[in-house]
């Protein structure tokens, strides 16, 4: 999940990252199921969340320069279904 104190510039670069490295980003875009809420960290924990759950569920692949966190209760929103 992405941290609630990590700057809108971060945020996005972690988004830019994640979409470019194997994250199916079809979901916050429009029409997507995670689109709403639309705000970067709900958009960046959504994506970050599935970086790390398809590069090995291993730390290094939740580290996102210290704006990445873990959480141990399901962040799912209605239809917007996290990996898990």
């Amino acid at each position: 999940m992405a941290m609630n104190t990590a700057s809108s510039e971060q945020l996005q670069a972690n988004i830019d990252f994640c979409c470019s490295n194997g994250v199916d980003c079809s979901q916050i875009s429009p029409g997507g199921v995670c689109l709403e809420p639309n705000t970067l960290l709900d958009h960046a924990s959504y994506v970050m969340n599935a970086y790390y759950q398809s590069h090995g569920r291993v730390e290094d692949s939740c580290r996102f320069n210290r704006t990445g966190c873990f959480v141990f209760v399901d962040p799912s929103q209605g239809s917007c279904v996290y990996y898990t």
